[in-house]
C-alpha cells in the first residue's frame, strides 16, 4: 500500500511539472522591460527590431545588450511582442522615434517632436497674422505620424514650418470671415 502513494505522489508532481512553462524577464542594455516572454518570443521580438533598423539605417546595425533571465512558470507569457521590439528597436544606435510631417499627403520631411512643430506653425501664423485679421489656417491638410527614423535626419523646426507654409500658404480671415 505504501508504494502506491509514493508512485501516486510521483505521478501527481510529474503532473504538475509537465505544465511549467520556460519564460523569461527580458532587459535591453539594462533596462527591463515590462512582461515576461518565451525564449521564441524574444527572439522574434529582436530580430524583427534588427530587420526594421537594417532597413531605417540602410545598412547593418549594432543591437543593444539583450539579457534574457529563465524562470519556470505554470502560465504562458504575459509580455507584450510589439513593446518588447520597440524597446530593442528604440536602443538601437542611430535609430529613434521621429514625427514624419505630411501636408496634403505630400511627405515634406521628418522632425523631432510633431506637438512642438504644431507650437512653433502657430506661432509663425500668428506672428505673420496681418492687422485687420483675426485668425489664420494653413490652406492645407497639415498630418503627422509617429515613426522611427535615422537620428540626425530631422529637419529643423523654423525651416519645416516654411516647407509646411510654403506647400499650404496661411489663409487669414477678419471678423467678418473674409479673407484678409
Amino acid at each position: 500500500m505504501g508504494k502506491k502513494w509514493v508512485l501516486l505522489g510521483l505521478a501527481l508532481l510529474a503532473l504538475a511539472l509537465s505544465h511549467l512553462r520556460p519564460v523569461c524577464r527580458v532587459s535591453v542594455n539594462g533596462q527591463a522591460v515590462e512582461g515576461l516572454y518565451t525564449a521564441e518570443a524574444v527572439d522574434r521580438a529582436v530580430e524583427a527590431a534588427a530587420w526594421t533598423a537594417e532597413e531605417i539605417l540602410q545598412g547593418p546595425a549594432t543591437l543593444p545588450e539583450i539579457r534574457r533571465a529563465y524562470r519556470l512558470r505554470f502560465r504562458w507569457e504575459e509580455g507584450d511582442g510589439p513593446a518588447l521590439t520597440d524597446a530593442v528597436l528604440r536602443a538601437v544606435t542611430g535609430v529613434k522615434l521621429a514625427d514624419l510631417v505630411y501636408v496634403n499627403g505630400t511627405r515634406l520631411g521628418i522632425v523631432e517632436d510633431g506637438a512642438e512643430l504644431r507650437s512653433r506653425l502657430a506661432h509663425f501664423i500668428d506672428a505673420q497674422m496681418p492687422n485687420a485679421a483675426v485668425s489664420g489656417v494653413i490652406s492645407g491638410k497639415l498630418e503627422i505620424r509617429r515613426r522611427y527614423s535615422r537620428s540626425n535626419s530631422a529637419v529643423n523646426y523654423e525651416d519645416m514650418v516654411l516647407l509646411v507654409t510654403g506647400m499650404a500658404p496661411v489663409i487669414y480671415t477678419d471678423e467678418n470671415g473674409k479673407l484678409a
